[in-house]
C-alpha cells in the first residue's frame, strides 16, 4: 500500500481515538508542570549570561571542554546631510523615490482606519450599533480551573 493509499483507508476508516482520563486535570497538571520548567529556563538562562560575562571581563576564550568565538554584527547608518554634499545627484533620486512611495501611500489614505481610533472616535458602543460598520469575528478559547 501506497501513501495515498494509506492516507485515503485512514480516511475512510480512522484509527480509533485514544481515550484520555480526567482530560481537564491532565492539562491543569501539565500547565503547572510547563510553568515550573519557564521558571527552570529563566534562572539557567541567568546562569548561562552571568557564566558569560564572567568569562568575557576575565577575557577566558578556552577551558577544559569549550571554546568562546565572537560573532560581531556591524549596523550601518547614513548621515543624510553628507551624502547630500558627497552624492548630490544620487541623494536627488533617493529623495524622488521616496517621495512616489509616499505619494502612492497617500493616494490609499483612508482605505483602511485603525479601529482604535474609531473606537476613541465616535465611541465603542456607538459604533456597534450601526448596522454593519464593524463586523465582529468570535474565537473561543478554553481555560481549565481546579475546582
Amino acid at each position: 500500500m501506497d501513501a495515498r493509499e494509506e492516507a485515503a483507508s485512514l480516511a475512510e476508516n480512522p484509527l480509533p481515538e485514544t481515550p484520555i482520563i480526567d482530560p481537564l486535570t491532565r492539562v491543569w497538571t501539565i500547565d503547572g508542570e510547563i510553568e515550573a520548567l519557564q521558571e527552570q529556563i529563566a534562572a539557567l538562562q541567568d546562569q548561562r549570561q552571568q557564566a558569560l560575562d564572567y568569562a568575557v571581563r576575565h577575557n577566558i576564550t578556552e577551558d577544559a571542554r569549550c571554546r568562546l568565538e565572537q560573532k560581531i554584527r556591524k549596523t550601518r547608518t547614513l548621515d543624510v546631510a553628507r551624502f547630500r554634499e558627497v552624492f548630490p545627484e544620487e541623494a536627488m533620486i533617493a529623495a524622488d523615490k521616496e517621495r512616489r512611495e509616499l505619494e502612492e501611500k497617500m493616494a490609499h489614505i483612508g482605505e483602511r482606519i485603525n479601529l482604535t481610533l474609531v473606537d476613541s472616535l465616535v465611541g465603542k458602543a456607538k459604533l456597534e450599533a450601526a448596522q454593519g460598520v464593524v463586523s465582529v469575528k468570535e474565537s473561543v478559547s478554553y481555560v481549565v480551573m481546579p475546582k
